[in-house]
């Protein structure tokens, strides 16, 4: 029970004697009301009734003076009517207003005053002596009459009402003595019962008041035996009266051998680097009446000798009232957070050796993309220090100042990596000095527990040597390519001009004649078969500096050109179908060279056998990234590509055709469709009853900057290291 539900207890019983002492009296109120109307009540029908009485006397004059006078003719004997005529009117207006209260009284007085007005009437007449005296006398009669009836019915239910509150009152007063007795003892009976109940509910409420302190305190020794930190607690002495386990082990002291001893005498603590004392927490939280923490470098020195390095704080116990009643102080052994802090510190070194001896560009930036460090590699970039970069927002950084564009490309990945979106790709940088290096770059988010960004981290690769190395590998397949179109070109070539010599020779030794004319008509078409062979192959290898706007149909017709001696050799059939009508925008020759060893590939692969070669093209979509754009299509009926190639035809260096490939073929393919930001993809069936491989190329209209392929000669050179 709390001191608030006490109060309200003491509050109720206090006003339970209050209301029933009330309640008596209202009681006791009500009869004493009662005896006060009744006793108006019949006070009332008592003034009536004397009322009425004089009323009534003063009429009896007034017929005994009428009567008199008419007997004896003397007119003193008129002198009792006038006076009782005299004073009726007035005598009559005290009645009214007495018998004003009760309604039936006043109806009553009010028929008196209409009888009387009829008696005075006749008594009138007879005093003016006019004729018929004997009837006057009988009308004055009848009227007398009715008023004494009147009268008597006034009388008699006032006389009532008067032994009616006389009964009434008899009753009231008789049954006072009552009332107070039993209203006393039903009062002290509610009196002794409520406060018996309260008693039997404090004694409750304290009991479980008891069993709950108890429990506390229970709670507060386990809770205190618990706690990881030495808690000791001292009275305003400065006495010991409560310590745990935790305490006793740090000390060395039992709470029984410390009880009622003096905390410095247990709790001794110097200074770990000057070994002078250190005043004691506790003492000065209750000199100062604040909580109060401890000096870096404190020990404790426990009963045995030993020491321990703490952390500790102190704090003062007030009363409700705000004196200081004892302190507490909380201490803990620190050894092994030093021992932790020291184990922190060597590994941060060892990753910092670490870091900063890598030969990879590493960073932290902030959410909003400000440099917090980067290692010593990437400030040899432009031969920075920290101070140049940190703070600074990273693509304001001299890795990026120098590359026109860079900044802004660079700025759209940070924000784009800010929302969680980890970013990949291959980037052209150029340093102060103008030269250029290729980097593999990325940029990683990294979350907290909540999935939150709350860094990003920047790497790069110097990857310059291995894209020299690619377009190495990349210019020597062009050279083989070239090697293997010059071969297919001359046995192109080497037909038709077997053709002419045969026709010219036929000219020359034979007579003109329109025969000769047709022969020198068929030299002369293939000779002109020779010129657009030879254009077509200029054509396949020209390379402009910008990408330029080339229909899928010119494309395939180029490639297609070049292969017709192969493909009628080995009769093939061709399967054409140009469904794109909207041109693609992109380095026509690195096009022609993809389609060109798919192409070639195709042809090889069907050597064998009744070939069936379909060419197609079409306007499809990425749904990878929601790209509209065009899909090459070549696709064969030869003898497929095993499903342990399949995994290995992208790859540089593998090939199937032994002396006769490079390895590089397909290779290169997909880096030009990559350069392009396209896709290729093969999928093939080697199995004895179908067979065959269909290779499939996608090249958006845009790039994912959303322009017109932003590729130019010089990005182009830049990826490949040139």
């Amino acid at each position: 029970m709390t001191e608030s539900s006490f109060r309200k207890l003491l509050l109720r019983f206090a006003l339970v004697p209050f209301f029933s002492v009330c309640a008596f009296l209202a009681v006791l109120g009500f009869e004493i009301r009662e005896i006060a109307l009744r006793r108006l009540a019949g006070s009332q029908s008592t003034s009536i009734l004397l009322q009425g009485n004089r009323l009534e006397k003063s009429m009896l004059d007034e017929e005994i003076g009428i009567r008199g006078y008419l007997a004896s003719g003397d007119p003193l004997l008129l002198q009792p009517y006038r006076e009782g005529s005299g004073r009726f009117y007035e005598e009559l207006s005290e009645l009214k207003t007495v018998a004003s209260p009760d309604q039936n009284a006043a109806q009553e007085v009010a028929d008196i005053s209409e009888g009387y007005k009829r008696f005075d009437a006749v008594n009138q007449q007879l005093l003016t002596g006019g004729d018929g005296t004997a009837a006057l006398f009988h009308q004055q009669k009848v009227a007398m009459d009715a008023l004494r009836a009147k009268f008597d019915d006034l009388n008699h239910e006032q006389n009532s009402i008067r032994e009616s509150n006389r009964r009434a009152l008899t009753k009231l007063i008789g049954r006072l003595p009552a009332i107070a007795i039993w209203g006393s003892a039903l009062m002290t009976a509610l009196i002794v019962w409520y406060g018996i109940t309260l008693f039997r509910r404090i004694t409750r409420a304290f009991e479980q008041q008891l069993q709950e302190t108890e429990l506390q305190r229970d709670s507060l020794q386990t809770t205190l035996q618990s706690i990881g930190d030495g808690v000791v607690v001292c009275d305003n002495a400065g006495r010991i009266t409560m310590m745990n386990e935790t305490a006793e082990n740090l000390t060395g002291w039992g709470l029984n051998e410390a009880a009622r001893r003096s905390l410095t005498e247990v709790f001794k603590i110097v200074n770990e680097e000057t070994r002078l004392p250190v005043e004691n927490p506790a003492e000065k939280a209750a000199r100062l009446n604040r909580v109060i923490s401890l000096e870096n470098h404190t020990v404790l020195l426990r009963r045995d000798g030993t020491e321990v390095p703490i952390d500790d704080s102190g704090a003062p116990i007030r009363n409700r009232d705000g004196t200081v009643s004892g302190t507490v102080l909380v201490f803990r052994s620190v050894a092994e957070q030093r021992q932790t802090l020291n184990l922190i510190k060597k590994s941060q070194e060892r990753l910092n050796s670490i870091y900063n001896t890598s030969l990879e560009y590493v960073g932290i930036l902030n959410v909003e993309g400000k440099v917090l460090d980067c290692n010593q590699a990437s400030l040899e970039f432009a031969g920075n220090t920290r101070e140049d970069v940190l703070g600074k927002y990273f693509w304001d950084c001299p890795w990026f100042i120098y590359t026109e564009g860079m900044p802004e490309l660079v700025r759209r990945a940070i924000e784009r990596a800010a929302t969680g979106e980890a970013a990949r790709t291959q980037l052209a940088l150029i340093r102060p000095s103008g030269e250029t290096v290729n980097f593999d770059f990325s940029l990683t988010p990294v979350f907290d527990a909540d999935g939150k960004v709350v860094y990003l981290v920047p790497e790069g690769r110097d990857i310059s040597e291995l894209k020299r190395a690619e377009q190495a590998l990349m210019q020597s397949e062009k050279l083989a390519a070239v090697g293997r179109l010059a071969a297919s070109i001359a046995h192109e070539i080497n037909n038709p001009l077997e053709a002419v010599t045969n026709l010219l020779y036929l000219a020359r030794n034979l007579p003109s004649s329109p025969e000769v004319d047709e022969y020198l008509n068929q030299a002369d078409r293939e000779l002109r078969r020779v010129s657009v062979i030879a254009s077509q192959t200029l054509r396949f290898h020209r390379q402009s500096s910008n990408p330029e706007p080339i229909e899928a149909e010119e494309l395939f017709s180029t490639v297609l050109s070049i292969y017709e001696g192969r493909i009628r050799s080995a009769n093939i059939s061709v399967e054409v179908s140009y469904r794109a009508e909207q041109p693609i925008v992109c380095f026509a020759g690195d096009v022609r060279q993809v389609l060109n060893n798919l192409v070639g590939n195709a042809i090889d692969a069907m050597s064998n056998c009744r070939g069936r070669l379909l060419l197609r093209s079409h306007v499809s979509r990425d749904w990878g990234t929601d790209r509209k754009g065009i899909v090459f299509t070549v696709a064969d009926n030869g003898s497929g590509i095993t499903e342990t190639d399949m995994k290995k035809v992208f790859e540089p260096f593998f090939t199937t055709k032994g002396f006769g490939g490079t390895g590089l073929g397909l290779w290169v393919s997909k880096e030009v469709v990559s350069r392009h930001e396209g896709t290729l993809k093969a999928r093939s069936s080697s199995g004895p009853a179908r067979s065959g491989t269909v290779f499939r190329f996608f090249l958006p209209f845009e790039d994912s900057r959303g322009t017109e392929s932003g590729l130019t000669l010089s990005t182009q050179d830049a990826m490949l290291g040139g």
